[in-house]
């Protein structure tokens, strides 16, 4: 008799026993390092990368606060190796959801640290409805969606996966207006560039807030294209922001068996140069001449790679910030 062949028992989960952390966010946080996606396990590494530069900068523990989101079981198959090596890293993080992040973004708000440094890592889309419409006019979202009063304005914005806990993926349209229409706000359920602005905005205007963003069209979290206008995070004061791409292009490097992205495994080699040379908090680093090395590397990536430039961007309206390079966008 012919038998089947024996099946591939599931990969082992290491996260098992590792519960996010529920303990309240330290008043002292000042950096907040956000690995959202679930599917890969270069987002992770990212963060717990860079939470050793930070600390080996002077910061401690317990101003540095960690997200994740516990992997699939596709990333658990095709990661495997270098997850089991995270999982241990991760377990004082907390959950990468966006009614999490953005409740510890007010909570800091309250808490008015003297200054505020945000980075985030996973996957990102163009603004929502339209993407999931197929169309490039929001004027025509009404013959392709069923769409309640407001919504266009509170959802169809680019957005950054935060995978962790049970509200819609990232893309999951349809799943995502039904929780709004039961009654969950949208900074509940998604990270727009409008509900970070919202986040951010309790801030006192004086704090100094920088903002680093790895994600597929996180451009758009500094300019929206065509007439949807600037982000309203450009309108906060004291902000400093870098992006993986411009508001229409993807990144790269979110593939599984990467072990870091593009844009953010080039961003923590800038990162640990600048901070082995002169450690010293957020604020006081030279941002421009950062972002413009940073941008250096991940184009000739890229270019080696024979990809389309993901074209990363800066903005910054910190009045000592550094001059910006003629060649720079």
């Amino acid at each position: 008799a012919v038998t089947d062949p024996p099946q591939e028992p599931p990969p082992l989960d290491p996260f098992a026993g590792i519960p996010y952390a529920t303990a309240p966010l330290p008043a002292s946080t000042k950096v907040l390092l956000v690995a959202g996606g679930d599917d890969v396990a270069n987002f992770a590494a990212e963060i717990v990368e860079q939470r050793e530069l930070w600390k080996h900068a002077g910061l401690h523990d317990d101003e540095i606060a960690c997200y994740f989101a516990k992997p699939s079981p596709d990333a658990l198959a095709s990661d495997a190796e270098q997850l089991v090596a995270l999982a241990p890293e991760l377990r004082r993080c907390y959950s990468a959801d966006p009614a999490t992040l953005h409740a510890h973004l007010r909570e800091l708000g309250r808490a008015a640290p003297p200054y505020l440094y945000l980075f985030v890592t996973g996957h990102g889309l163009p603004p929502l409805l339209r993407w999931k419409a197929g169309v490039e006019d929001p004027n025509e979202l009404p013959h392709y969606l069923d769409l309640q009063r407001g919504e266009v304005g509170r959802f169809d914005h680019h957005a950054i996966g935060l995978e962790a806990g049970d509200g819609p993926g990232l893309g999951e349209v349809e799943t995502l207006l039904e929780a709004h229409r039961a009654g969950r706000p949208p900074e509940d359920l998604i990270l727009t560039p409008d509900t970070l602005a919202a986040a951010l905005g309790q801030l006192p205007p004086q704090t100094p807030k920088v903002v680093v963003l790895q994600a597929c069209f996180s451009g758009g979290f500094i300019g929206r294209p065509d007439d949807d206008g600037p982000s309203p995070l450009t309108k906060l004061p004291n902000i400093t922001i870098l992006t993986a791409t411009s508001a229409a292009r993807p990144s790269f490097g979110c593939d599984p068996g990467a072990h870091v992205t593009y844009f953010g495994g080039t961003f923590n080699r800038v990162l640990a140069q600048e901070l082995e040379l002169d450690p010293r908090p957020p604020p006081a680093l030279p941002w421009r001449s950062m972002y413009e090395r940073i941008r250096f590397v991940v184009e000739t990536m890229e270019t080696i790679a024979g990809e389309r430039p993901s074209q990363p961007q800066m903005f910054t309206n910190v009045p000592d910030a550094e001059p910006a390079d003629a060649s720079a966008p």
